[in-house]
Protein backbone atom coordinates (compact mmCIF):
# COMPACT_ATOMS: atom_id res chain seq x y z
CA UNK A 1 0.00 0.00 0.00
CA UNK A 2 3.01 2.18 0.32
CA UNK A 3 3.99 2.12 -3.43
CA UNK A 4 1.46 4.81 -4.53
CA UNK A 5 2.26 6.93 -2.12
CA UNK A 6 6.31 6.57 -3.07
CA UNK A 7 5.52 7.26 -6.27
CA UNK A 8 3.64 10.66 -6.11
CA UNK A 9 6.61 11.63 -3.84
CA UNK A 10 9.33 10.52 -6.36
CA UNK A 11 7.21 12.59 -9.29
CA UNK A 12 7.15 14.97 -7.04
CA UNK A 13 10.87 15.27 -6.66
CA UNK A 14 11.82 14.63 -10.47
CA UNK A 15 9.26 17.42 -10.81
CA UNK A 16 11.48 19.58 -8.28
CA UNK A 17 14.29 18.77 -10.24
CA UNK A 18 13.48 19.66 -13.25
CA UNK A 19 11.94 22.70 -12.12
CA UNK A 20 15.36 23.98 -10.60
CA UNK A 21 17.14 23.61 -13.58
CA UNK A 22 14.96 25.10 -15.66
CA UNK A 23 13.06 28.07 -14.08
CA UNK A 24 16.31 29.75 -12.48
CA UNK A 25 16.21 32.12 -15.97
CA UNK A 26 12.79 33.01 -16.39
CA UNK A 27 11.98 33.49 -12.25
CA UNK A 28 14.81 35.99 -12.09
CA UNK A 29 13.41 37.77 -15.44
CA UNK A 30 10.22 37.55 -13.50
CA UNK A 31 11.23 39.12 -10.62
CA UNK A 32 13.16 41.98 -12.46
CA UNK A 33 10.02 42.37 -14.52
CA UNK A 34 8.13 42.66 -10.90
CA UNK A 35 10.49 44.70 -8.99
CA UNK A 36 10.63 47.00 -11.80
CA UNK A 37 7.24 47.87 -11.80
CA UNK A 38 6.86 48.39 -7.98
CA UNK A 39 9.60 50.75 -8.29
CA UNK A 40 8.30 52.13 -10.63
CA UNK A 41 4.62 52.54 -8.80
CA UNK A 42 2.87 50.01 -10.93
CA UNK A 43 0.14 48.07 -10.15
CA UNK A 44 0.13 44.52 -10.28
CA UNK A 45 -3.37 42.05 -10.42
CA UNK A 46 -3.20 38.48 -10.01
CA UNK A 47 -5.79 35.39 -11.50
CA UNK A 48 -5.78 31.85 -11.82
CA UNK A 49 -8.38 29.77 -13.24
CA UNK A 50 -9.91 26.99 -11.16
CA UNK A 51 -6.91 25.27 -8.78
CA UNK A 52 -4.46 28.49 -9.85
CA UNK A 53 -7.38 30.99 -8.63
CA UNK A 54 -5.74 29.98 -4.27
CA UNK A 55 -1.95 30.50 -5.88
CA UNK A 56 -3.12 33.56 -7.41
CA UNK A 57 -5.40 34.77 -3.75
CA UNK A 58 -2.33 33.66 -1.86
CA UNK A 59 0.32 35.50 -3.87
CA UNK A 60 -1.85 38.86 -3.68
CA UNK A 61 -2.23 38.30 0.34
CA UNK A 62 1.87 37.43 0.98
CA UNK A 63 2.44 40.97 -1.55
CA UNK A 64 0.19 42.72 1.12
CA UNK A 65 1.34 41.25 4.25
CA UNK A 66 5.45 40.40 3.21
CA UNK A 67 6.28 36.95 3.58
CA UNK A 68 9.98 36.93 5.31
CA UNK A 69 9.70 40.31 7.27
CA UNK A 70 7.32 43.16 8.36
CA UNK A 71 7.01 45.81 5.79
CA UNK A 72 4.88 48.19 3.78
CA UNK A 73 2.38 46.87 1.43
CA UNK A 74 3.14 46.28 -2.53
CA UNK A 75 -0.15 47.41 -4.23
CA UNK A 76 -1.20 43.67 -5.82
CA UNK A 77 -4.95 43.20 -6.14
CA UNK A 78 -6.12 39.35 -6.81
CA UNK A 79 -8.52 39.36 -9.15
CA UNK A 80 -12.30 37.84 -8.62
CA UNK A 81 -14.24 35.37 -9.96
CA UNK A 82 -17.47 33.00 -9.37
CA UNK A 83 -16.51 29.99 -10.76
CA UNK A 84 -19.99 28.35 -10.65
CA UNK A 85 -20.82 30.79 -13.43
CA UNK A 86 -19.86 30.05 -16.65
CA UNK A 87 -21.94 33.13 -18.21
CA UNK A 88 -18.97 35.09 -17.10
CA UNK A 89 -15.75 33.84 -18.89
CA UNK A 90 -14.77 37.34 -19.00
CA UNK A 91 -14.66 38.63 -15.76
CA UNK A 92 -10.92 39.21 -15.28
CA UNK A 93 -10.93 40.96 -18.47
CA UNK A 94 -13.46 43.08 -17.61
CA UNK A 95 -11.66 43.45 -14.25
CA UNK A 96 -8.62 44.83 -16.16
CA UNK A 97 -10.26 46.80 -19.22
CA UNK A 98 -11.75 48.36 -15.67
CA UNK A 99 -8.60 49.76 -13.44
CA UNK A 100 -5.42 48.97 -16.08
CA UNK A 101 -3.08 51.08 -17.28
CA UNK A 102 0.10 51.29 -19.23
CA UNK A 103 2.64 49.44 -18.00
CA UNK A 104 0.87 47.74 -14.72
CA UNK A 105 1.66 44.23 -14.75
CA UNK A 106 -0.77 41.01 -14.87
CA UNK A 107 0.71 37.62 -13.52
CA UNK A 108 -1.51 34.94 -14.48
CA UNK A 109 -1.55 31.59 -13.16
CA UNK A 110 -2.47 28.46 -14.98
CA UNK A 111 -2.72 24.63 -13.52
CA UNK A 112 -4.43 23.36 -16.72
CA UNK A 113 -4.61 23.03 -20.68
CA UNK A 114 -8.13 25.41 -20.57
CA UNK A 115 -8.25 28.53 -18.95
CA UNK A 116 -10.20 30.50 -21.10
CA UNK A 117 -10.59 33.32 -18.45
CA UNK A 118 -6.57 34.35 -17.85
CA UNK A 119 -6.59 34.38 -21.73
CA UNK A 120 -9.32 36.87 -21.52
CA UNK A 121 -7.57 38.74 -19.12
CA UNK A 122 -4.34 38.31 -20.80
CA UNK A 123 -5.58 39.98 -24.06
CA UNK A 124 -7.21 42.89 -22.20
CA UNK A 125 -3.94 43.79 -20.31
CA UNK A 126 -2.43 43.87 -23.95
CA UNK A 127 -4.99 46.02 -25.17
CA UNK A 128 -3.67 48.15 -21.90
CA UNK A 129 -0.32 48.03 -22.91
CA UNK A 130 -0.02 45.99 -19.76
CA UNK A 131 2.86 43.64 -18.86
CA UNK A 132 2.22 39.91 -18.34
CA UNK A 133 4.01 37.06 -15.98
CA UNK A 134 2.03 33.81 -16.93
CA UNK A 135 3.25 30.63 -14.73
CA UNK A 136 2.03 27.83 -17.22
CA UNK A 137 2.50 24.03 -17.38
CA UNK A 138 3.48 21.88 -20.22
CA UNK A 139 -0.04 20.90 -21.51
CA UNK A 140 -0.64 24.83 -21.47
CA UNK A 141 -0.54 26.40 -24.74
CA UNK A 142 -3.20 29.15 -24.98
CA UNK A 143 -2.05 31.50 -22.30
CA UNK A 144 1.79 31.15 -23.39
CA UNK A 145 0.69 32.16 -27.28
CA UNK A 146 -0.38 35.32 -26.05
CA UNK A 147 2.83 36.43 -24.68
CA UNK A 148 4.79 39.57 -25.84
CA UNK A 149 8.38 40.06 -25.98
CA UNK A 150 8.73 41.99 -22.73
CA UNK A 151 6.90 39.47 -20.92
CA UNK A 152 7.68 36.75 -19.51
CA UNK A 153 6.93 33.14 -18.97
CA UNK A 154 7.60 30.80 -15.79
CA UNK A 155 6.39 27.05 -17.79
CA UNK A 156 6.22 24.30 -14.81
CA UNK A 157 7.54 21.08 -16.55
CA UNK A 158 4.82 18.99 -16.01
CA UNK A 159 0.72 17.78 -17.19
CA UNK A 160 0.17 17.05 -13.87
CA UNK A 161 -2.30 19.42 -12.37
CA UNK A 162 -1.16 18.02 -8.68
CA UNK A 163 2.53 18.80 -9.27
CA UNK A 164 1.62 22.00 -11.23
CA UNK A 165 -0.55 23.00 -8.57
CA UNK A 166 2.16 22.45 -5.74
CA UNK A 167 4.64 24.49 -8.26
CA UNK A 168 2.49 27.52 -8.94
CA UNK A 169 2.50 28.33 -4.63
CA UNK A 170 6.52 27.58 -4.57
CA UNK A 171 6.78 29.91 -7.44
CA UNK A 172 4.79 32.89 -6.25
CA UNK A 173 6.30 32.64 -2.82
CA UNK A 174 9.92 32.85 -4.83
CA UNK A 175 8.88 35.81 -6.47
CA UNK A 176 7.56 37.19 -3.41
CA UNK A 177 10.57 36.30 -1.65
CA UNK A 178 12.77 37.87 -4.35
CA UNK A 179 10.89 41.16 -4.45
CA UNK A 180 11.18 41.43 -0.86
CA UNK A 181 15.14 40.91 -0.77
CA UNK A 182 15.45 43.34 -3.93
CA UNK A 183 13.31 45.85 -2.54
CA UNK A 184 14.43 45.66 1.00
CA UNK A 185 18.31 44.54 0.87
CA UNK A 186 18.83 44.92 4.45
CA UNK A 187 15.94 43.18 5.84
CA UNK A 188 17.59 39.83 4.37
CA UNK A 189 18.27 37.65 6.51
CA UNK A 190 18.35 34.24 4.92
Amino acid sequence: MQEPVKAIFTECIQTQIAAADQLQDPLMRAAELLVDSLLRGQKIYCCGESMAHASARHFSHIMLTGLQFERPPFPVNALHADFGDNEHQSIFAQQILAVGQPSDLLLVLSAGSNAPRVSRAMEAALSRDMLIIALTNDADLDVAGLLGPDDVEIRIPSRNAARVSEHLLQVVNMLCSLAEQQIFPQEDDS
